[in-house]
């Protein structure tokens, strides 16, 4: 029987998240939930920052959440910026901007969706699932 990855399998690559956003308590309250859920989460505050671990950080990159709106770069150039190295890297761009959802019809299907702010950390766990296409019962990850 081949072995099934979880973000939790100790043995696996754990699912890496990098996570941009300038609000610091997003960050780390969504941080501490991922990590708990056995999640490897990457933090940046900018969205130069997060261009910066992600060209800097030597493993793959599983899913960016980040927000729409930042001060130095808005989270859909950052993630058109990201895809270039990473062309697999799935998107989650959260924002409470009324027209951040049509910023996501740009990237191909299946690659990017929209969370409209305030959301819970379960909710985001359901949309990194449902991006990476990991079946909701504990333990099993589609091969």
């Amino acid at each position: 029987m081949p072995h099934i990855m979880t973000p939790e399998s100790s043995s696996a690559r754990k699912t890496t998240i990098l996570l941009a956003d300038d609000e610091s308590a997003i960050t780390l309250l969504f941080e501490m939930d991922l990590t708990r859920r056995g999640y490897r989460v990457l933090q940046a505050h900018s969205g130069s920052e997060a261009s910066k671990i992600s060209t800097e950080f030597p493993t793959p990159i599983d899913v960016l959440v980040t927000d729409w709106k930042m001060p130095d770069l808005n989270g859909d150039e950052l993630a058109r910026r990201l895809l270039v190295e990473r062309p697999e890297l799935k998107i989650i761009v959260m924002s409470g901007h009324p027209d951040a959802a049509d910023v996501i019809a740009s990237f191909v299907k299946d690659q990017a969706l929209f969370l409209r702010k305030p959301f819970s950390p379960a909710r985001l766990v359901e949309s990194i699932t449902r991006l990476l296409d990991i079946p909701d019962k504990p333990g099993e990850r589609a091969a």
